[in-house]
Order: structure tokens, then sequence, then C-alpha cells
């Protein structure tokens, strides 16, 4: 019983320090450099207790910890919906699943010790972590919000060395750190001062040398690109109660062409608006019934109300373009195959797939469109569609659209005209995924474009998370980033992740700056996530070896 509470009072202190560390919830971002120690210790006294129990057995204490830290940093998820049943759904559902996804890499670390002993099998479950961040990218349940690597976005100047890395270089020196001072702690145990000298010393190191090394990045470092001008409109239209509806969609685009107009000039190239900005009703009648849609055609821009508005209101600005955000759609011609994202309509032999997507209108009336390939789970995706069938009527109702959205697999850069921007059209939830963005980048991008709304979760630390992990994405691929966020917040973020004009939560707003159009390629966007495949390499021998030892020790068993 003394030890369950030991155990208890370990998982607990992690949770709450994870928690403390986090961006938006408590911010003392040191404190993840010791987070993980109170439960590795936890652990190391369970392996080392005379009962022997089951790998198994010391998971709920894990899964308390990471129940605290998952609630505790993202409980905004409740504010997601008006509607009771659906808070719920988003707040239990993503906590418990990231609960449970969590602790496989804890799972492995403790089977794998069993076979390779304390020592080793430490860093194992850093490699274990590293690939589970890596796959958590890369599924239909994906919600990386909580990757380790994601703590410093507060801290920038700390991990200028994510250009080389990327956020999982961040994962591997919270490990590295938590397992050097767990070793500190475990000799200090034993009373020993003279054994904690050199893993102490080694534990300071490991902290303070990608620190130092960072900031005098931070200092030396110069920004470069071609200048061009950019003005970001933020129009505050509230998501639950005038968005989708209750203000007609022009007047929306009107209030925003007239936010930008002071601010435009003849050196300006773009205009960037925010997420679903465009929404033009749609109505698809048969015998069954009548469809209504909320959203453009990309298959008839030309019949397009804001394209023809957009159009006009760039006329004095013939150099200039405007990107903005928009409810989509594609209508598949009679009798032809479409994917089980698509929604058909009965009577007619028709089918369309829905769209979060971007749109950019030049001034000469041409336009170029992209689809939202990161969707999220629940929202945007009902997980696992093409196995369970068509269920995407089960998705919740976020942005005037129910059902699995469409997405589309190449990442585009999207270009303005004769100014030579390249935009990376990043749609909100996209903005979290660190190769995702890098893609784009290596296809041409010169410019991140972040289009978000951020008022479904009200003013909590939701939207301010979700605008620092932004402040990653330019470190990582040296990219200015513009971004533009329905209700705030709204900014631009230099090639250092330093934001500028930042704009008020919830206060309609127009900022307008130089950014800088750079083209060469840091380490990190040539050679993509490869720290988390080479963590997948590294998972698959451990647990060979690890599975050669246990066979090797049933046929040799000790006398």
């Amino acid at each position: 019983m003394r030890h369950r509470t030991f155990y208890l009072r370990c998982a607990l202190l992690t949770g709450v320090l994870l928690a403390l560390a986090w961006p938006g919830t408590g911010g003392i971002t040191p404190l993840i450099f010791i987070a993980w120690v109170p439960l590795l210790w936890a652990e190391e006294v369970f392996a080392r207790s005379p009962e022997r129990e089951r790998p198994r057995n010391f998971m709920p204490y894990v899964m308390l910890a990471l129940l605290v830290w998952n609630g505790a940093t993202t409980w905004w998820l409740f504010n997601v919906s008006e509607h009771l049943a659906t808070r719920l759904f988003t707040l239990i559902g993503p906590n418990v699943g990231n609960v449970l996804v969590m602790s496989v890499p804890w799972l492995l670390f403790r089977i794998v010790r069993r076979s390779i002993g304390g020592g080793a099998a430490r860093w194992s479950l850093m490699v274990f972590w590293l690939a589970f961040e890596r796959f958590h990218m890369h599924w239909d349940l994906s919600w990386p919000w909580l990757t380790l690597g994601n703590a410093f976005a507060g801290h920038t100047a700390w991990v200028q060395w994510y250009e080389v890395t990327g956020h999982l270089g961040g994962t591997i020196w919270v490990w590295a750190a938590n397992i050097m001072v767990l070793r500190v702690a475990i000799r200090g145990a034993k009373g020993v001062k003279q054994a904690i000298t050199k893993p102490a010393l080694a534990a300071v190191l490991v902290v303070a040398v990608p620190w130092a090394g960072s900031l005098l990045r931070y200092a030396t470092f110069q920004e470069r690109g071609i200048s061009a001008e950019v003005v970001v409109v933020q129009p505050n239209i509230d998501p639950y109660k005038e968005k989708f509806g209750a203000i007609d969609p022009m007047d929306q685009l009107e209030r925003m062409l007239g936010q930008a107009r002071p601010l435009m000039d003849s050196a300006t190239a773009l205009v960037v608006m925010p997420e679903t900005a465009l929404q033009e009703p749609t109505t698809i009648s048969n015998d069954r019934g009548r469809l209504v849609f909320h959203g453009l055609w990309e298959n008839d821009m030309r019949g397009s109300r804001s394209v023809a508005r957009i159009h006009d209101f760039l006329q004095p600005w013939p150099k200039a373009a405007v990107i903005a955000g928009m409810s989509a759609a594609r209508l598949y011609p009679p009798g032809a195959e479409y994917p089980v994202s698509a929604r058909v309509l009965e009577g007619m032999d028709r089918a369309f797939d829905a769209y979060n997507a971007a749109l950019l209108v030049r001034a000469d009336g041409t336009v170029e469109d992209y689809n939202k390939s990161k969707l999220v789970p629940g929202v945007e995706l009902m997980p696992f569609e093409k196995v369970l069938g068509p269920l995407g009527g089960l998705a919740i109702d976020l942005g005037g659209t129910t059902g699995s959205l469409g997405t589309q697999q190449d990442r585009e850069v999207i270009w303005s005209g004769p100014q030579p921007i390249g935009a990376a059209p990043i749609i909100c939830y996209e903005s979290i995924y660190g190769d995702h963005v890098a893609a784009h980048v290596r296809n041409g991008a010169n410019l991140l474009v972040i289009m978000t709304n951020d008022g479904w979760w009200g003013n909590t630390p939701g939207y301010h998370q979700h605008l620092l992990y932004g402040k990653l994405r330019a470190v990582e691929t040296r990219r200015d980033v513009a971004r533009s966020a329905n209700t705030g917040i709204s900014c631009f973020i230099d090639q250092r992740g330093d934001m500028h004009q930042t704009t008020d939560w919830w206060v309609p707003a127009a900022i307008k700056s130089e950014v800088l159009l750079r083209h060469d390629l840091t380490f990190f966007v040539l050679h993509g996530d490869y720290i988390g495949k080479g963590a997948y390499a590294a998972t698959l021998v451990l647990l060979l070896v690890a599975a050669g030892r246990a066979v090797l020790r049933r046929k040799d068993p000790a006398p």
C-alpha cells in the first residue's frame, strides 16, 4: 500500500509538471526538463520491487499522469460546440484516446526493460515515444497537439536548431534531459555524493549546450529574401452566432474588403483573409428534395459572386491578389467514380465532395484553389471511413458542413501573380504538422500563410497554443508567416520565430507588413521527418533484440 501511494503521487506530480510547463496553460517551460522524472522514478522503484509484477501493472499510473497532462492542457475542447453532448464527446474522446495511444510507448518500454535492463531500456522509451509521435501525425485519429517538441513554442530562441531537426528534435531534448536527471536522482539516493558529480555535469550539459547553441544562432541569424507587402485581415465574426447564416456571406466579404482597403497601396502584393471567409449558399434540387450547401463550387469559379467581387476590389491594385479560406465543393459528373468522402445526391446519380479550402484571386480574375489535407478527426473527418463505410454524417458540424470532407494529396503552392509570392496555404489544424508544412516549402513556397478561425474554443488556452505552434513552423522552414485568424490572434512571424503586430483577441483588425520571401531550404525541409522515420527503424530493432533475448532466456533459464 505504501508503494501504491508513492506511485500515485509520482504520477500526479508528472501530470502537473507537464501541464505547468506547457504553453498557454502554465508556460513555465524549464519544468519540461524534469517533468517525467517523478514517473520515471516510480517506474524504477516498481521494476526493482520484490514482487516483480507484470509490465502492464504499472500502466494505470502512467495513464493517470497522461490524463492529468491531457486534461489540464486541452480542457478547452469542451467549448467546441454549443451542445452539451457534443461538448462532452469532444472533451472525453480526444483526451481518453490520446491517453491510450500515449501509453503504448510506456508499455513497450516496460516490456523491453525485462529483456534489456534498466539503464539501456530508459533510452528505449525515448525511441518508442519518438516513433509514437511520428505515427500520431499520420493516421486517421491524428492529434499531435501535445508533441513534446511543442513545449518550446513560447521560446523559439531556445530551439533555433529546429531548422535541422524539426520539432521532434525538441522531443529528444526533453527525454534526454529527464533521463539524465533521473540518473542523478538515483545515484543521489544511494548517498554517495562523489557518484553524482559526473551524471550531474552531464545533465547540465544536455540542457545547456543545445540552449546556448540556439541562443547563439538566434543572435547571429540573418533574415533574407525579397521584400513584399502583405495585408492581413481579422474580421472577428462570431462562428456560432453570426458566421454561418446570421450574416449574409457577401456582407461578410464586404466587411473584410473594407478592412483591407485603407491599408492597400501600389506595393501591396497579397491580402490574407481567415479560414472559411468565403461562403455562398447554393441550392441543388431533385425530385426527392432540396440540398442547400454553403460554399463555392470549384467546378464553376467563374459563376462565383465572391470571386467577381474580389476581382472588382483588386482593380485599383493590379499587382495584388487576395487569398482567403473558403467552404468549397466539387460536383462529380453523372456516373463518375467518387471517393468515400463524397455525398451522394439520391435521385440524380450525382455526388459531390465538400472541402475546407483556400482560394487565391488575382487582379486579372484568374484563380487558384487548395483543399485542406490534414483534417480534424471527428470534426472534418470520420476516422477509418474507407473501412467503416460512408459514416461521415457522424462528424460534428463545425463550419456549416457536416460529414467527412474531401482532401487533396499534393502540398500545393499558390502563386500570387506578378510579384513572386509562392504561398503555402495552411488551413487551421495543418499548422501543427511540421513535416506537412515542410512539404509545401519543398514544392517552392516562400511564404507561410496560416488561415484559421480559432473562435470555436472561446477565450481559452486553445487559441493561444495554436498561435505559438506557428512560430515553430517559421523556424523549421525559415519562412515568414502571415497569420489571419477570424477572431484573433493575427500577426506576422519572422524567420527567427518572433511575432510582430499581434492583434487583440476578439477585436476586428487589419495589419500590414513587409515580409521576406526566401527560397533556400533548411536541412529539415530537405530531409523531412527523418528523426521520426529513424525511430521506426530503431523501434523494430529494439523489439527484435528484446524478443530474441526473451527466447534465449526461456531456452536457457537461470539455475
